[in-house]
């Protein structure tokens, strides 16, 4: 009977000695879980994910506008650009005349242009906040909010008219 208690005593001794440390550390990941550590949006910032054959870089989502360069290479220029943000949640746009200011977030370029030649970029601004935005597209100016949503364009060829494409996937954190 003495080497069965003694083996009792032991692992007792082991419980309490380890048991303390596995039981804050538990406590610990539990707080950080609840704070968010954990999240994917915390390690995440703005980011700008292109189709193939056009070009979404350096987003920057600061003081309610989303500033970003987009381009295009297809090959072909394009003329009567206009690049719009269409929020998750709010329908994507099925013609070109779907898209007017009323329904989405349309960019002013800079260089203030409605031209775009293959392998061209221009600065785009988005302004995401705001009474007159769209459904949808009033995002709260507050440091670390998030938010996602799609960037169009809508353009001319010299053989087509009111082509519509999706050009990139936006993630979006206020810095």
């Amino acid at each position: 009977m003495g080497m069965k208690n003694q083996k009792a005593q032991s692992a007792m001794e082991y419980l309490m000695t380890y048991g303390w440390a596995i039981l804050i550390i538990a406590i610990v990941l539990a707080a950080l879980f609840s704070l968010g550590i954990f999240s994917s949006s915390s390690f995440t910032g703005t980011t700008c994910i292109a189709s193939s054959g056009f070009l979404c870089s350096s987003p920057v989502w600061t003081s309610g506008t989303l500033h970003v360069t987009l381009g295009q290479s297809t090959g072909t220029s394009w003329t009567g650009v206009s690049f719009f943000f269409v929020p998750s949640g709010v329908a994507d746009p099925t013609t070109a005349a779907q898209v007017t200011s009323a329904n989405y977030v349309i960019a002013s370029l800079s260089p203030s242009t409605t031209d775009l030649s293959s392998g061209q970029t221009v600065s785009a601004d988005f302004t995401l906040n705001g009474t007159s935005q769209p459904t949808g597209a009033d995002f709260s100016t507050a440091p670390g909010t998030s938010a996602s949503g799609t960037i169009w364009v809508v353009y001319n060829t010299p053989s087509a008219s009111g082509l519509l494409s999706q050009i990139a996937t936006t993630t979006l954190k206020e810095s």
